[in-house]
C-alpha cells in the first residue's frame, strides 16, 4: 500500500473518531509533505519523533521571536536565551508528545502498519479468477 493511501486512511479514521483537522494534520506536516518528506500524522509518530518535531519546531519560532521583540532589547544574552528556549522547547515537545500518546491510546487508534482504507479501488483488488 501507498504512503498516500496510508495517509488518506489514517486522516479518515482520525476525522471518524472526532479528532479536529488541524489536530490530525498541522502545518509542519503539510508543509514537509509538500516538500516531499512522507511524514505521517503526528497521532501515528512515536514519542521520540514528537518530542523532536514538536519541540524544535516552537523553539525556532518561539526562540527568534523572544530575542527579536523581547530579550535582545532587554540586553540579555545569547546564552541565556538558548537556555530559554531550549527549556521552553524540551517542555513543550515532552508536554505534546506525551498528550499525543494519550489520545491516541484513548482512541484505540489502528497501527499505521496495520492501516487500511475502508473502500478499496477495483485496481487494487488484482486479478479475478
Amino acid at each position: 500500500m501507498t504512503f498516500e493511501t496510508r495517509l488518506a486512511a489514517a486522516h479518515q479514521e482520525l476525522a471518524s473518531k472526532g479528532v479536529w483537522h488541524a489536530n490530525y494534520n498541522p502545518p509542519q506536516c503539510r508543509l514537509l509533505r509538500r516538500l516531499g518528506c512522507p511524514v505521517k500524522p503526528p497521532h501515528y509518530q512515536g514519542w521520540l519523533t514528537n518530542v523532536l518535531g514538536f519541540g524544535i519546531s516552537i523553539g525556532l519560532f518561539w526562540g527568534l521571536l523572544m530575542w527579536f521583540f523581547s530579550w535582545q532589547p532587554m540586553g540579555i544574552g545569547p546564552l541565556f536565551a538558548l537556555r530559554q528556549t531550549a527549556l521552553f522547547a524540551g517542555l513543550f515537545g515532552i508536554l505534546m508528545a506525551s498528550w499525543l500518546w494519550l489520545r491516541g491510546r484513548q482512541l484505540k487508534l489502528t497501527p499505521w502498519d496495520r492501516l487500511a482504507p475502508s473502500i478499496t479501488p477495483l485496481h487494487d483488488k488484482g486479478p479475478t479468477r
